[in-house]
This record gives C-alpha cells, sequence and structure tokens, in this order.
C-alpha cells in the first residue's frame, strides 16, 4: 500500500475553492489526463456513489466511488470499482487556510497491480499536477 500528500495553494478563498471542489461534474471536467466523464450524480455528500468512466481515447473503464465521510471543508472516497491498475483507492480531499490562501489538500492511499512509484509518479502525480492548472483557471474566470 502507498499513501502520499499532495498540497496546492491558491489565490483564493477557501469557500470559492471548496465550492469547485465538491462537485464531482466539475472535478471530472478540470481533469484531462486521464479522460473523466461522470456518469450520473456528482454530489460528495456522505453516502453517495461517484460513478465515473475514465481512460484515454476511446478506451474507458468504470470508477465507482463511495462518498464514505464529509465534513466542513473535506470528504473522503474510497474505490468500490476501480479500473486496472488499481486494487484500492482512498482519497480525502480537504480545503485549509494556509497564510491567507486556500490550500486543496489530497490524501491518497491506493495498491496496485503495477509497481505503486511507477503509479504515483507517471499516472497520480501527474493528473493532479494538471487539475491544479484547470482549477487555477476557473477560479480566474
Amino acid at each position: 500500500m502507498r499513501q502520499f500528500d499532495v498540497e496546492t495553494p491558491f489565490d483564493t478563498s477557501v469557500e470559492a475553492l471548496w465550492k469547485l471542489l465538491q462537485d464531482a461534474s466539475l472535478l471530472s471536467e478540470l481533469t484531462t489526463f486521464p479522460e473523466v466523464t461522470l456518469v450520473g450524480d456528482g454530489a460528495s455528500v456522505e453516502g453517495n456513489r461517484i460513478h465515473l468512466r475514465v481512460g484515454i481515447g476511446p478506451v474507458t473503464l468504470p470508477w465507482i466511488s463511495a462518498i464514505t465521510l464529509a465534513g466542513r471543508h473535506a470528504f473522503c472516497d474510497q474505490g468500490v470499482t476501480l479500473p486496472f491498475p488499481f486494487k484500492r483507492f482512498c482519497h480525502v480531499h480537504s480545503v485549509k487556510e494556509v497564510d491567507g490562501k486556500a490550500v486543496m489538500v489530497d490524501e491518497v492511499t491506493f495498491d496496485s497491480y503495477l509497481p505503486e512509484a511507477i503509479v504515483e509518479q507517471f499516472i497520480l502525480r501527474p493528473m493532479f499536477a494538471g487539475r491544479a492548472v484547470a482549477f487555477q483557471k476557473a477560479l480566474n474566470s
């Protein structure tokens, strides 16, 4: 099992960033690698299941996550149905204020059929980096 955190600061309020983060439909629009399509309800509320299709080009696979915990400026999604290479996936999303800036915190724990270090460096970290750029553009528009 591998665990890593990503903290991304934004020059905005916690409330503005949280509004962007809590709706999976916007997360799917802002995530370009891999391509993500929301199927159904995207509300990040406790008890909800988020149904996604993820992939590259014409090849997409289902990704279903259960929102197992939701609180003030935080929620946790746990993979129920995961695409290769994931065996298990847990992602805590939260927003906090640091030095007057909103900081998006992603705490990720996963198991993989491939070496976890490779999955982290070549799939997950590029995904979070691309999402940070997209969030900044959305906040600036």
